[in-house]
Parts: structure tokens; C-alpha cells; sequence
């Protein structure tokens, strides 16, 4: 019985609150996922609930919460509570105590029953906080991070538990406001290189990438390349672009992909004003008159 009593209070407080806060952040964010062995599950699991739990102790200690505040508000005084849980765990511990004592073991444990009903309650209403911190804080990192102190406690807190493909797969860094867009040039390893915008990313069981959904897809004619140089032929690179058909998506698998790179696209206008504020503060340097510029970028 006592281990019976062992495991529902390490699943209550400890795998439960560390599941709904994982499930939880994770339809905002992409977390780190990889296998764990049961030691390493509990100490997760005691990080995630320990801050709640120390506030609800806390408040509870304090009296700060207590009365109509809670589901089961019971009369009693501290005494009575010590004696509940001696009563309890001596029954857990002795079938012989249960039975010379059962009536008041039944009332003991309706008392102490109804006790970690309201802690619980008011322990889960204080993770569902933490896991609402955790995900605003992560989501606002493009915008925070310039002040210090926000700065270090993401680089040893926050960003640890974000997946690290999250974080280069997605505009995660950059302010939303500047709408960029997530573009990528993709070496497969039968050596065509295609490029187009991430749409979506898929990890497998371990976290590792699994694939890429790219969006505007293009192939690269490496072969009419090769040709025409071979007979005399300049153009531009960028003219031995193709699209790929389809009009949709395109899906390339992680057993495919010999290497990718990145870039982080502004939108075309705001890329083309960038520039153009560079040159003026150009231009406003001594000894400068004269400047020319050419714009090439990507299509967005």
C-alpha cells in the first residue's frame, strides 16, 4: 500500500505536471524531444513542478490560500492535520491498525483526500502559469533578447529546451514584424540542388529531422549549365532556375538531404528600403560621392 501511495503522488506531482506542461508548449513551440531514461524522466519531471509546488507550499504555509478559495474547505487545525496523515500512512503501513481502526482511518482519509484536492488545485493553476511564462517568454525571444538580463536566462533556460531545428527552421530570432521569410538551398545526395521557402519541418521520435516541406520549389539544371558552357554559352546563373511542377509543395525526405543553407529573406520592399538607408548613411560619410549600387536578391 505504501508504494501504491508512493506512485500516485510521484505521477500527481511530478510525470503529470511535467506531460501538461510539455504537451502544452508544445503548440507554440517546438521542444527538444529524445529519449529518456526513468531517472532522467524524474528530474525533468521535478524541474518542471518544482516552482509551482514551492508557491503552492508556500501560499498554503502562509494562509494565503485557503477558506472559499479552494474546492474543499475544511475547519480544522493543524493538530488534526498531523493526525490525519499519522492515521493514513500507519493504515497504508499496518493491515491490523486498518482494522482495529477503520472508522477513523475512513474519516482520516477523506480529510487528507480532500487536502491534496485543493493543494493539486491550486499546484496545477500555478503550472498552467509557469508553462504560460515559458511559452511567452520562448515566443518573444526575437524581441527580448537585447536586455541582459532577459538574455542570460534565455541562454540557460529557454533556449535549451527549444528544438534546435525550431530555432533554424523558423523566423524564431527575428522580430515578426520584419516578415521574413525562411528560404533554403538544398543539396540532395544524388546532387541536384533545389531551393525554395520552408514550409513546414518534420522531426521524428528523437527529434532529429525527418523532412522538409518546401514551398515555390525550383531545380537546378546543372546539366544544361555544364553544356552550354561547354559551347560557348555566358548566362546568369540564376537562369538555369527551373520550377518544379506541381503548383504545391514539395516533400524531401532527411535520408535525401546531403546539406542545407539557409537564409532568412526580407520582403522585397523592405529589403530595398534596407538598402537604400545604407547608401544615404553612405553617402553622409567624408570623402564619399560617389556610390552605385546594384540590387540582386532571391525572388521572394
Amino acid at each position: 500500500m505504501i508504494a501504491l501511495i508512493a506512485s500516485a503522488l510521484l505521477g500527481l506531482y511530478i510525470f503529470v505536471p511535467y506531460i501538461v506542461f510539455h504537451r502544452l508548449s508544445s503548440l507554440f513551440i517546438r521542444l527538444k524531444k529524445f529519449q529518456r531514461t526513468k531517472t532522467e524522466e524524474v528530474v525533468a519531471g521535478i524541474i518542471v513542478a518544482g516552482l509551482p509546488f514551492v508557491v503552492t507550499l508556500f501560499l498554503f504555509w502562509i494562509g494565503a490560500i485557503g477558506g472559499c478559495c479552494v474546492p474543499f474547505p475544511l475547519a480544522d487545525s493543524d493538530a488534526q492535520k498531523t493526525s490525519d496523515y499519522h492515521i493514513v500512512f500507519d493504515a497504508a503501513y499496518s493491515d491490523h491498525y486498518f482494522t482495529d481502526h477503520e472508522p477513523a482511518v475512513w474519516d482520516a482519509l477523506d480529510r487528507v483526500y480532500k487536502r491534496q484536492a485543493d493543494f493539486l488545485f491550486w499546484n496545477y493553476i500555478f503550472l498552467l502559469l509557469e508553462a504560460a511564462a515559458f511559452i511567452l517568454l520562448t515566443r518573444y525571444y526575437s524581441r527580448l533578447r537585447r536586455y541582459q538580463p532577459y538574455a542570460w536566462f534565455a541562454s540557460h533556460v529557454l533556449l535549451p529546451a527549444v528544438s534546435e531545428w525550431h530555432i533554424l527552421l523558423t523566423d524564431f530570432t527575428f522580430p515578426p514584424d520584419e516578415h521574413r521569410s525562411v528560404k533554403a538551398d538544398i543539396m540532395s545526395k544524388d546532387d541536384i540542388l533545389y531551393r525554395g521557402d520552408i514550409a513546414e519541418y518534420f522531426l521524428d521520435f528523437n527529434g532529429n529531422l525527418s523532412g522538409l516541406l518546401v514551398k515555390n520549389p525550383e531545380r537546378f539544371q546543372y546539366e544544361k549549365l555544364k553544356e552550354e558552357r561547354k559551347s560557348g554559352i555566358a548566362k546568369d546563373t540564376d537562369e538555369y532556375w527551373k520550377e518544379i511542377p506541381g503548383g504545391g509543395n514539395f516533400y524531401l525526405p532527411k535520408d535525401n538531404i546531403a546539406s542545407i543553407n539557409i537564409r532568412y529573406a526580407l520582403p522585397k520592399g523592405v529589403y530595398e528600403q534596407a538598402i537604400r538607408d545604407a547608401v544615404n548613411r553612405l553617402m553622409k560619410l567624408k570623402g564619399v560621392t560617389n556610390l552605385n549600387v546594384e540590387l540582386r536578391r532571391d525572388r521572394t
